[in-house]
């Protein structure tokens, strides 16, 4: 019981630190589209949602709180719960991830809207509801609050315990 907690909890900090190096190196989320019909290779389409600026921040946000749920909720749904959270709220899902993906203060306004009806068409809704909750996942700041807290409590003109005899 012991090793599998410890494994759990292993592999959940694992993944906080993925977020959290993904979210420093803005490598984005790379989200699969599907290829037009009229394209004959099968080259794999996709689009990188990126994290915004604090404007898009502030666009995201509003949104999200719009749709009245948390994103634990949207973690213990159920299949039939899903399909009518994605029946309900299907649109706001993809202007939401449409507004980290057109992020700037004119483009967001103009393309916003129209960038959310390509991707209900062209985007599985499976990878859809994924990107969101991986782009509020990726906005949570949680994770980074105890590394600023033991940042803050380091002095960084102290020596440390290697240059203890040299003084180096």
């Amino acid at each position: 019981m012991y090793v599998m907690m410890n494994e759990e909890t292993t592999t959940m900090k694992q993944k906080a630190e993925l977020r959290a190096s993904g979210l420093l190196l803005d490598m984005g989320i790379s989200i699969p589209v599907r290829p037009l019909r009229f394209m004959t290779k099968r080259k794999r389409c996709g689009i990188t949602m990126r994290t915004p600026a604090l404007g898009g921040l502030i666009r995201i946000s509003r949104k999200y709180l719009r749709l009245g749920v948390s994103v634990d909720e949207m973690w213990e749904y159920t299949f039939d719960q899903n399909m009518e959270f994605v029946a309900e709220r299907g649109k706001e899902i993809s202007e939401l991830v449409a507004c980290a993906i057109v992020s700037g203060y004119i483009t967001g306004r103009v393309f916003n809207k129209v960038v959310a009806w390509w991707l209900r068409w062209r985007v599985h809704p499976a990878y859809l509801q994924e990107a969101m909750l991986q782009l509020l996942l990726l906005l949570d700041i949680k994770s980074f609050s105890t590394t600023i807290k033991s940042a803050q409590m380091m002095n960084v003109m102290t020596r440390r315990l290697s240059h203890g005899t040299t003084g180096s």
